[in-house]
């Protein structure tokens, strides 16, 4: 379970009678202020810092409230990762480091989150791949790609899907027609167009869970998320497919530290539920993230409020809409 210590959650403060207008800041697990609320937007911590928007700029600061990047860029990604994050100018990216110098300037049409040390980008045409330097150590030539995970990437070429390793050689021949990243040593792919339906394989392409549902989420926790038909309901299987929380939900998110929010078929509000499918508190929600470092960023019709992993309010303010 992540630790809470240290750590800083983004909070969203109005201004005035209107949900629309807020400003940012953060606070710690036992929701004391920690810096305050004088940005216009501001995302999660990660790596130890957290982005943050200014007069319609990004930058980003550390967890004393130092900006250590100057809120002077267009866009930026949603957070660092493996010390890099992507910006924009003039509607291209590139890539910032921690101090915020740019490591590849903006050029590309979309750059991924690093992972694994690498990412991958796009030209407008074709896909490839770069490395923490920015180098392009696989050319773009790939009609659509995905992450490296597990030493594995998905891509597209010929029209089909398949998963090459760090020296762009096939491992899983290209035969899906949508794939997705290995997650918890399971990839979530399909063989029956884009949106499904979905199956599950493993490393060396072997279905572990035959292509049957009509939607589907990747393993989080050693669960997933899946519809057997269309438009739901949902349920949740385990590694071997076999249903562990039965098919009731119209809306669902991942578990996240053994908690899962969820909205009955029936129902209109969410709740959280444990990994056998009881409910884990009384709180009813309109929304709900996933929890991070025990603590989940919840609203109702009324508030916003962080939680921890008992159900309990750590902080509250007047709602807003942050879409």
């Amino acid at each position: 379970m992540a630790n809470s210590e240290n750590y800083l959650y983004p909070i969203y403060v109005r201004q005035g009678r209107s949900p629309n207008k807020y400003k940012a800041g953060f606070i710690n697990a036992d929701g004391k202020t920690i810096v305050s609320p004088d940005y216009d937007d501001a995302r999660p911590f990660s790596e130890g810092l957290a982005l943050v928007q200014l007069g319609g700029k990004w930058g980003a600061i550390d967890t004393s409230g130092r900006r250590v990047i100057p809120c002077t860029h267009s866009g930026m990604g949603l957070r660092f990762s493996q010390g890099r994050v992507g910006f924009t100018v003039s509607a291209r990216w590139g890539v910032l480091g921690r101090d915020g110098k740019a490591v590849v300037s903006p050029k590309y049409h979309a750059i991924s989150d690093f992972s694994e040390g690498t990412a991958y980008v796009w030209d407008g045409k074709h896909y490839g791949f770069i490395n923490a330097l920015g180098e392009e150590f696989i050319p773009l030539f790939f009609e659509d790609a995905r992450e490296f995970r597990d030493g594995l990437a998905p891509v597209q070429l010929g029209g089909k899907w398949g998963y090459i390793d760090r020296k762009a050689s096939f491992v899983i021949q290209p035969r899906f027609d949508f794939a997705l990243p290995l997650r918890e040593q399971l990839a979530r792919v399909s063989m029956g167009g884009r949106w499904g339906p979905y199956g599950y394989i493993d490393p060396v392409g072997e279905f572990v869970i035959p292509v049957q549902y009509c939607d589907a989420f990747d393993f989080r926790e050693g669960l997933a998320a899946v519809a057997p038909q269309s438009k739901g309901p949902w349920g949740y299987i385990d590694r071997s497919g076999k249903f562990v929380i039965q098919p009731a939900y119209r809306q669902e998110m991942p578990f996240s530290e053994g908690l899962a929010a969820v909205s009955p078929v029936a129902e209109k509000s969410k709740h959280f539920i444990t990994r056998n499918g009881q409910r884990a508190f009384s709180g009813e929600y309109v929304g709900t993230e996933c929890f991070d470092h025990e603590r989940c960023l919840v609203s109702t019709l009324k508030t916003i409020a962080y939680i921890d992993l008992q159900g309990r309010t750590v902080w509250e303010g007047p709602y807003v809409s942050r879409v």
